[in-house]
């Protein structure tokens, strides 16, 4: 499999530097199995990961049934594994249809990759607020990021989020039924930040698909306090920090971007920079773009383009037709 070195160390510094860091001392991120089960597409194991001194993260280990040998694989970050693997895990029962096109981690495993499905940090900062209905309730968001800001002030959210996928990608890397030199990253919305983030920094990962997150400064929430913050986005602003750049620091990384409401065909010339690089580097097909321009959910169509091209860059089957993923 062939490697994707950094090749811009100093734009990757600046970018590193601007993430901050957490300024607690090293420490291992162990991995508690808490249950198992079994579910018609896979063998689900449950685990809590170890992400600093008094954080953690809750992990899904999908493996498919009946494989043999080592597999592809691939980090779903999101609010909560459910949201990809397209159960309730609670009831252990199946969330509505009309979702479906983004149970990344069921489309995966349903063709034959293992997957970790992961969430995000400020469920495992603060309980519940009074009055929070839920992990997508922008109250509860708000409390994690005041209580991070206490904890970690040297930190950004997304530094946070970034470095706890790359912790599930240690976690996948280590499992014995995955191939470690095929790993990949994709995520929706929120996963589709931690899914670019952690896949530009981390040299493991082989390709990287993301779900219309908003690839430029103004196309989404990225000032948000979970996030960077209004302050440090216009300090990133000003330095002339742009996500181009952390792509263009990883050529010829395979990345593909599915584009609906937030990202769209003005997203092509945020990542025209990226895209001369590569082209320089004869990889202009490491690139891939579907706008489906139909709202926030990715198409079916748009799917089936980013699983052929992850199939292709992590030497794993490409899909025929969606029927291969979204099968009832």
């Amino acid at each position: 499999m062939k490697s994707f070195p950094v090749v811009d160390s100093m734009m990757m510094e600046r970018w590193c530097q601007a993430l901050g860091e957490s300024g607690e001392p090293p420490f291992t991120p162990e991995t508690e199995l808490v249950r198992e089960a079994d579910f018609p597409e896979f063998h689900g194991a449950f685990y809590w990961q170890r992400t600093g001194k008094e954080t953690r993260q809750q992990i899904l280990l999908m493996t498919p049934h009946g494989i043999e040998g080592k597999r592809p694989a691939v980090v779903t970050p999101f609010y909560a594994p459910d949201g990809m693997c397209g159960y309730d895990l609670t009831a252990g029962v199946p969330l509505p249809q009309e979702k479906k096109t983004t149970f990344f981690a069921l489309h995966l495993v349903r063709m034959g990759y293992v997957v970790a499905a992961c969430d995000a940090y400020p469920f495992h900062l603060v309980p519940c607020p009074d009055g929070c209905s839920g992990r997508q309730d922008f109250l509860w968001w708000r409390a994690a990021a005041k209580e991070f800001a206490c904890r970690f002030p040297r930190w950004t959210g997304m530094g946070k989020l970034a470095a706890d996928t790359r912790l599930a990608v240690d976690f996948l890397a280590g499992q014995p039924v995955v191939d470690a030199d095929r790993i990949g990253v994709m995520g929706h919305s929120l996963g589709g930040k931690m899914a670019f983030y952690a896949g530009c920094l981390d040299e493991r990962v082989k390709a990287v698909v993301g779900s219309d997150f908003g690839i430029g400064w103004e196309q989404t929430n990225w000032n948000d306090p979970w996030y960077w913050g209004t302050e440090r986005v216009e300090v990133l602003r000003r330095q002339g920090l742009e996500h181009w750049q952390l792509l263009a620091a990883r050529c010829p990384l395979p990345f593909f971007l599915i584009a609906g409401e937030f990202d769209s065909d003005a997203s092509l010339e945020f990542l025209a920079p990226a895209r001369e690089r590569y082209a320089a580097a004869g990889a202009e097909e490491n690139l891939g773009f579907f706008n489906h321009a139909s709202g926030h959910r990715p198409t079916a169509e748009s799917l089936l383009a980013a699983y052929r091209f992850l199939g292709r860059h992590l030497e794993a089957a490409q899909p025929e037709s969606t029927a291969a993923f979204l099968t009832l």
